[in-house]
């Protein structure tokens, strides 16, 4: 069961410092048109902050394993049926490590989590798999967590992503972006 059971949907962005999303938004600069994958959607907390900054206009790919965050993520979906881009946006059950989707279906993705899979190299491979050529992977991870920042930045340079940037400002979390 997902740690937000019987949590209002408004209560689920809490946790998170203050303007972290709007903060992940204008670091990554994302472009009306682009294909945006949410490796992890949880209940939207990103998701949703990159959908109305690139107006809706783009294919909006959601991922998400914990039944109870889809199911949540799924109702707060449906607050956007009447805006243009809805008809956009997919949704699948699936962990991050193992997504059901075509090669090169994102030019941006972006895993935020407090936990990185347990086999990070698998993970990047497969988001690697998942970008198009020019395409960006972002993670961002939670607190006390330098040791996966470190291992993170370590296996994307392993992988393959010969573009990396440590990203600072975003107040206990770490940020990494690589470009294919």
């Amino acid at each position: 069961m997902s740690p937000w059971a019987g949590k209002s949907l408004a209560a689920l962005d809490r946790p998170l410092a203050p303007g972290l999303a709007a903060r992940l938004v204008a670091a990554l600069h994302p472009r009306p048109g682009q294909r945006f994958l949410d490796l992890a959607s949880g209940t939207g907390t990103f998701f949703f902050p990159f959908f109305e900054a690139m107006g809706g206009r783009g294919v909006f790919l959601a991922a998400e394993w914990e039944e109870e965050d889809l199911r949540r993520f799924l109702n707060r979906l449906e607050t956007y049926a009447a805006h243009p881009g809805y008809t956009r946006v997919e949704v699948l059950r699936a962990k991050p490590d193992r997504l059901p989707l075509p090669d090169r279906c994102a030019d941006l993705a972006l895993l935020a989590q407090d936990v990185l899979p347990r086999d990070l190299a698998a993970g990047i491979r497969e988001w690697r798999r998942l970008l198009a050529p020019g395409g960006t992977l972002c993670l961002l991870g939670g607190a006390g967590t330098a040791d996966a920042e470190r291992a993170a930045c370590s296996e994307l340079a392993a992988v393959g992503f010969p573009w990396r940037v440590r990203h600072n400002g975003f107040e206990g979390h770490w940020c990494l972006t690589a470009r294919l």
